[in-house]
């Protein structure tokens, strides 16, 4: 029967948290460093018990004062999240420490270069790789500095075993030190490093789906789109700027050609603005003309800043859109609109002026036979005055449809 995992209860961290800080709020390099900090406080501690048991006056002291810089060190990195700015000078008080300890804990007879090794891991591990020759520089220099000293000055070299307990003591105790350490620092390194190696596939998974999907939107489009670079060259394209490509210039577009080669001679000055003007951050669309044969096509081109994830301008996006139909339906409204005010001209003025002379010359019939009853002129009036409501709504009609339009 498998056995489940038991898991921490919600909103309590876990130990590796408590000890390192999250992924979120610390580098790797900070999380393993605090975690180093960590380690050596709880394994120096059974040490100072050890000196203290064994005598060892000089190294008790010794110990005591990394204690405190240790404890020093890591609360700076893990309350107050200085990292970077501390590096450097805990690895030198560290081989500063290993130094003194190499004269008073029995030279080479002693575990001091056993930990020199363990603290060239540990500045591999929490520096930056511009570091490393440093450290490998120092890790050799000053061990064989000090084993040079012990060759020629045998006697600056004290804190000698007084029994082989002690020797066997203080050796396997650092080999103990060095060996958790390292299985720490390796667990941990090699669980962030496959963690990292996940959310490395599921990030390319989901640049191939998107880039599916992105592939699949640009290709539906019946409109032309193609991504530029700065120097107008092209990056990507769908199928309908191959269609027209190949249809109208009669050669396929290709990435990584000029689009130079694909604009009219009449229409490179503007494409070059418009080209520019998006390159400089402004959005911009043109339209014009072109003449394939006899027959006459308007596009309507948009240019827009492409941008990478910073924000940075990285080239333009074109899109052509064949805006034909669109562009022949408005000459054809505007000539209706023309045509309308002719007719609304010849309303207001040739209809009008006439209309107006029948009614005064109506009015005048009316004042000369005023004493008769004459039907014709009753009838002439009634009709006069449809006519000129007529009229009246025939131009109020116009003025509304082009207002619409």
């Amino acid at each position: 029967m498998p056995i489940r995992k038991r898991q921490s209860a919600p909103g309590v961290p876990s130990l590796g948290v408590i000890l390192m800080g999250r992924e979120e709020e610390f580098s790797f390099e900070h999380r393993l460093f605090n975690l180093t900090g960590a380690i050596t406080l709880m394994l120096l501690a059974p040490f100072l018990v050890i000196d203290i048991l064994i005598g060892a006056t000089k190294s008790t002291l010794l110990l005591l004062g990394l204690i405190a810089i240790q404890a020093i060190f890591y609360t700076l990195s893990r309350r107050f999240r200085k990292y970077k700015s501390i590096v450097i000078s805990y690895v030198i008080v560290v081989y500063t420490g290993l130094s003194a300890n190499y004269f008073f804990n029995a030279g080479i007879d002693g575990p001091t270069l056993l930990l020199f090794f363990t603290t060239l891991q540990l500045a591999l591990n929490i520096s930056h790789k511009e570091k490393y020759v440093l450290w490998l520089g120092l890790s050799l220099l000053i061990p064989g500095t000090l084993l040079f000293i012990e060759l020629n000055f045998p006697h600056f070299i004290t804190g000698h075993y007084k029994s082989g307990a002690e020797k066997f003591i203080d050796r396997f105790g650092c080999y103990v030190l060095s060996t958790i350490y390292i299985f720490f620092a390796m667990s941990t390194f090699k669980g962030h490093f496959v963690a990292q190696q996940e959310r490395e596939k599921q990030r390319t998974a989901d640049i191939a789906e998107y880039g599916i999907r992105l592939r699949a939107f640009f290709e539906s489009l019946t409109d032309n789109f193609v991504l530029l670079d700065k120097n107008m060259g092209i990056l990507y394209f769908n199928k309908a700027a191959v269609d027209l490509t190949t249809n109208l210039y009669g050669r396929k577009i290709e990435a990584e050609q000029n689009i130079d080669q694909f604009v009219h001679d009449s229409n490179k000055e503007l494409f070059h603005y418009c080209f520019n003007t998006a390159l400089n951050g402004t959005s911009i669309a043109r339209e014009f003309q072109r003449v394939y044969g006899t027959k006459e096509t308007w596009w309507l081109s948009t240019f827009n800043p492409a941008r990478n994830e910073e924000g940075e301008i990285i080239g333009v996006t074109m899109v052509m859109k064949d805006i034909t139909d669109a562009y022949l339906y408005k000459l054809k409204i505007e000539r209706k609109n023309e045509l309308l005010e002719k007719i609304s001209f010849i309303q207001a003025h040739e209809l009008r002026g006439p209309l107006t002379s029948v009614q005064s010359l109506l009015e005048l019939i009316k004042d000369e036979c005023r004493g008769l009853d004459l039907i014709y002129t009753r009838k002439l009036e009634e009709g006069l005055n449809r006519l000129d409501m007529k009229i009246k709504e025939i131009i109020t009609l116009s003025s509304d449809y082009k207002e619409d339009v």
